[in-house]
């Protein structure tokens, strides 16, 4: 199976290079996204291009965009793929949690899989008050109860590619913007 995990990333620390061997040792395909990072980061993304895909934004164009270019990539030169998942930077999700969602992509080629962080005190109270607003609203918007709607972790089989890459929004948006489409469908 060819498996292809996305990646978008802008300033990223050294967790990405642990990320990228992960997915490596999973057969993983990998495609970077330099989402318009500064020159201190030229060398991190040289050093992975010789062992991923590394596509570049000249500026930041936000993670929404990030992604719809790594899809197209992916619509274009790697149409034979079984699976694709998108994942953050930073380390925050584990590749073997990765490895269950593009299974389930495969088993459901028609479903956005999601993958699921603990909303708990490790995690900002930012970012859980933020979480528990979107996903309120989400819940009264769609109906639909998503436990972390603001989750990087996603997979999804190439069936869904055109859909993916119509999908309004540039920034952080777009995965909010994704999860209103699909529950509208």
């Amino acid at each position: 199976m060819k498996k292809v995990v996305i990646i978008p990333a802008l300033n990223p620390d050294d967790k990405l290079r642990e990320i990228v061997d992960r997915n490596e040792e999973m057969e993983n395909t990998v495609i970077l996204v330099d989402d318009g990072s500064d020159d201190k980061h030229t060398q991190l993304f040289w050093e992975l291009g010789e062992r991923c895909i590394v596509l570049h934004h000249k500026e930041n164009m936000g993670k929404g965009e990030a992604v719809k270019t790594a899809l197209r990539y992916v619509k274009r030169e790697l149409c034979q793929c079984e699976a694709i998942g998108i994942m953050d930077a930073d380390g925050q999700h584990l590749v073997e949690d990765m490895e269950q969602l593009l299974h389930k992509a495969r088993e459901h080629p028609g479903a956005l899989i999601l993958g699921k962080r603990q909303v708990g005190r490790e995690m900002p109270l930012r970012s859980r008050l933020g979480n528990e607003i979107t996903r309120q609203i989400f819940r009264l918007m769609t109906g639909v109860y998503i436990s972390d709607t603001q989750t990087g972790m996603r997979a999804f089989s190439p069936k869904l590619l055109d859909f993916m890459t119509e999908v309004g929004g540039s920034r952080y948006e777009y995965e909010m913007s994704v999860l209103m489409a699909c529950a509208v469908v």
